[in-house]
């Protein structure tokens, strides 16, 4: 007898998914042939996002004897699935595709180039993954038979891609077009909507978690892997933080006393003179949160956060990694004692479960320094430039290949399972033209579901042998 719950069964799927083991080898920040064992890939940090978003659900149901407000607002919502938000951080990330947020960008620049109008998107793929592409360990079928309150937690972006399909306020969301259905289903089942009713557009509660637990990861461990690496200028991050409360008008002795009610946040500047980053990034925090976000308390986050990278210990010296996970350590304490469960979302469209006010804003600074003190660095920008390069060979590679009246036993098996997946046939090509007068969109959108079963390594080998740049030996062909 298997007394587990269907979301524990999801939870076991996910757990023995080999899209879930191909992440080991998916870049996170840095993609992990270029960083140390201690650095994350997506994979650890995806068990990371997973052990949290469990710890929250805890959190959450332990306390609700002692709280009314939060047990009403989970009776509303029909309960609250411990297992589901364990297994949505599993899944949260098992559509993306090599190199991270970079081939995710040029995955996307390639298909809208390519006539397929909703592009790509990491959170949509990862949707199309477990409900089409993945398979249950030791069976023929495919897609995980998840149950819906799990796809549901899965939904970051609860919406298919909207319509104008360029503007960029519609560039996230959680289903492509041809997926759209599915998810209406899901979302119906679980909200209980009826027939013609509305779908609210809000994450179900299991979603809300999952969604915290990743920004968490993300503003924490994330960070600590490229503190320790020494790959964030600390000097320029304390320099930056100390230059937008000036620019704010908080004094030294506002600071001393801690008085940031006149703060004032103001995004201008010239090309001189630009802004510092701190104060650029109120202007998208604004537009995104209002009325959640306010001076004050972004004011008084840039102070905490500058206490802490004070705080840290010369990198040179041997206990350096110990003082900065006790330091961040007391973030991760003070966000658990700042979830906050509420009906009414703190901003629009916002989630049912988020952080007090000063927990978010310090969340929202620490974010903000992988985002802009590494990830957008020049350093990166050449690697990401090859790492774009790489999937723009790769495509124009299979879609020439396919174009080529290729014998089928000579194509790769995955591809060929792909595309009878999609139920797309491989075209036929006698007159030898162009793959882009020859493919239709669901052409490309097999290749790109294809592309996301490799590794980051996986994918640079095979755009190399595509490209003719390197011969594969018959070891590694057969690895293949």
């Amino acid at each position: 007898m298997d007394y587990r719950t269907p979301a524990e069964r999801d939870r076991g799927r996910l757990g023995y998914s080999e899209y879930l083991r191909r992440l080991a080898g998916v870049t996170q920040v840095v993609s992990p042939e270029l960083a140390s064992a201690q650095m994350h890939s997506r994979s650890s940090h995806t068990h990371k996002v997973a052990m949290i978003a469990r710890e929250i659900a805890d959190h959450i149901v332990r306390s609700l004897p002692h709280n009314e407000k939060w047990n009403d607002v989970v009776i509303t919502n029909g309960g609250l699935d411990i297992a589901a938000c364990e297994a949505a951080g599993l899944a949260h990330d098992i559509g993306h595709p090599p190199f991270g947020h970079a081939g995710e960008d040029a995955l996307d620049n390639y298909l809208t180039g390519h006539k397929v109008p909703d592009g790509f998107e990491g959170n949509a793929q990862t949707f199309r993954t477990v409900t089409r592409l993945d398979r249950i360990k030791g069976t023929t079928e495919f897609g995980l038979n998840l149950t819906d309150v799990t796809l549901a937690a899965i939904l970051k972006y609860p919406y298919a891609k909207k319509h104008p399909y360029d503007n960029e306020d519609n560039r996230k969301f959680g289903a492509y077009l041809d997926d759209a259905e599915r998810l209406a289903q899901v979302r119906a089942s679980v909200l209980g909507l009826r027939e013609g009713e509305e779908d609210p557009g809000r994450q179900t509660l299991e979603a809300s978690i999952m969604d915290l637990a990743d920004d968490v990861a993300y503003a924490i461990h994330d960070l600590e892997d490229f503190l320790a690496a020494g790959l964030i200028d600390v000097g320029l991050v304390k320099q930056d933080i100390n230059a937008s409360l000036g620019h704010a008008g908080i004094t030294p002795q506002q600071r001393i006393s801690k008085d940031f009610s006149g703060a004032k946040f103001t995004a201008k500047g010239n090309a001189f003179a630009p802004p510092p980053v701190f104060v650029k990034s109120t202007t998208k925090h604004r537009d995104r949160y209002e009325p959640y976000f306010n001076d004050r308390d972004y004011a008084a986050a840039l102070h905490d956060v500058d206490n802490f990278l004070n705080r840290l210990k010369d990198p040179d010296t041997q206990d350096y990694g110990m003082n900065l996970r006790l330091l961040l350590r007391v973030f991760v304490s003070d966000f658990f004692k700042a979830i906050e469960l509420d009906a009414h979302p703190p901003y629009k469209d916002g989630p049912s479960v988020f952080l007090t006010s000063e927990a978010w804003h310090q969340m929202q600074v620490l974010k903000s320094i992988t985002r802009h003190y590494l990830v957008s660095r020049p350093r990166m920008g050449s690697m990401q430039r090859a790492q774009t390069r790489t999937i723009e060979i790769l495509m124009d590679g299979l879609a020439d290949w396919i174009c080529s009246d290729p014998k089928e036993h000579s194509l790769p098996p995955t591809l060929l399972v792909i595309f009878a997946l999609n139920q797309v046939e491989l075209p036929t090509n006698p007159d030898k033209l162009p793959h882009d007068e020859v493919l239709r969109p669901e052409h490309y959108r097999a290749l790109a579901d294809y592309v996301c079963t490799m590794s980051d390594s996986e994918a640079l080998m095979r755009s190399q042998w595509l490209a003719g740049t390197e011969v594969p030996g018959s070891f590694r062909l057969a690895l293949s």
